[in-house]
């Protein structure tokens, strides 16, 4: 090689060596390649999702291509929600996650009793305890490397008793074989004298076809995706749909390593979802129009549980609460005040 082709072939390099340096010593060029895998159960066609989805599609336009966020639904990724606490820290399998706190209860078991369904009569004391229950949540994340960001609020905001033949009191449901989802009402209804056991979402249709249950306790925004109106066409309000909220949480590790104003861009989308949700979740306009295509499939919508019976339900469910509270030892009680407290009660 001559000295004219050397003296190219250096330049060259410097010259290749010189951009190598710019790029790396360029934050935004490097952020630029960011990519997060985002967790979430839910399918696309549930609601939840699409909110979860609408926050992703709102940071990837507002982040102009510095961090891309890939939305990937129905666990799709393998992830268990169980394992969230473990998983995401770390930040290398996934980023960014969607998530019902009440999975956590293995690692964190005080969960159980935070906020269980039945206890607030009043859908909008659900906004009034968020500070409460935020600071609890914060104070688990915070241990684990994990940033809650904000929340998405349930679409469905009322909780029916659904049966085979029309109920619609307290009077009316002893002696038929209920239908719930979680323990805290299988001891709730059982001091009201109403027999209750657990069947899982997946197997309730047969279970009340086949006649191992006759009513089944059920946000009514979502009989139709399981079919319910086939199986349980009479409906009847009991109490409100209010359960911890979803959250929006990412690895801390992750988070930290963004450039301020992207940072910046996913907090400000997470409190834009959660205000959106609220809104969305204390109009009640979901369930209305649930309920309306429930009646359009065959199904009826009874009179609601008499006042009376509400408001019994919800003692005796604040009772529950008390007692499984004490029953988990002191950070539970701890966690029982704070939110009762919230609520205003």
């Amino acid at each position: 090689m001559g000295n004219s082709a050397l003296r190219h072939a250096a330049v060259g390099m410097a010259a290749l060596a010189a951009a190598l340096v710019g790029v790396a010593s360029n934050p935004a060029e490097v952020s630029a390649q960011t990519t997060w895998k985002m967790h979430i159960v839910w399918v696309p066609a549930r609601p939840e999702a699409q909110a979860y989805k609408r926050f992703a599609d709102m940071v990837n336009e507002k982040a102009a291509g510095k961090l891309k966020i890939d939305l990937h639904q129905g666990g799709t990724l393998g992830v268990k929600d169980v394992d969230m606490l473990r998983i995401l820290p770390a930040g290398n399998v996934i980023q960014i996650a969607g998530l019902y706190p009440g999975y956590m209860t293995r690692d964190v078991p005080e969960y159980a009793s935070t906020l269980p369904p039945g206890v607030v009569k009043e859908p909008a004391k659900m906004v009034d305890g968020l500070p409460a229950l935020t600071k609890i949540y914060e104070e688990t994340y915070k241990k684990w490397g994990i940033e809650l960001l904000g929340y998405v609020m349930h679409p469905t905001r009322d909780t029916h008793i659904m049966c085979k033949e029309p109920v619609s009191s307290l009077a009316q449901l002893k002696g038929k074989k209920l239908r719930v989802w979680e323990k805290f009402h299988v001891d709730t209804f059982a001091e009201l004298g109403v027999s209750a056991q657990i069947v899982g979402q997946n197997d309730l249709y047969v279970a009340m076809k086949t006649g191992v249950v006759d009513c089944a306790v059920y946000p009514i925004g979502f009989a139709t995706t399981v079919s319910l109106h086939e199986v349980a066409p009479n409906a009847s309000y009991l109490f409100p749909y209010v359960l911890h909220p979803l959250h929006i949480i990412v690895s801390k590790k992750a988070y930290d390593a963004l450039p301020a104003d992207v940072r910046k861009i996913v907090a400000d989308a997470a409190v834009a979802t959660q205000q959106e949700t609220i809104k969305n979740y204390l109009s009640g306009n979901y369930d209305r129009e649930a309920a309306k295509l429930f009646v359009e499939k065959g199904g009826k919508e009874l009179p609601p549980f008499p006042d009376t019976d509400q408001s019994a339900f919800t003692k005796t469910a604040r009772e529950v609460w008390e007692k499984t509270a004490k029953s988990l030892g002191p950070k539970a009680v701890e966690n029982y005040e704070a939110v009762l407290k919230g609520l205003g009660n």
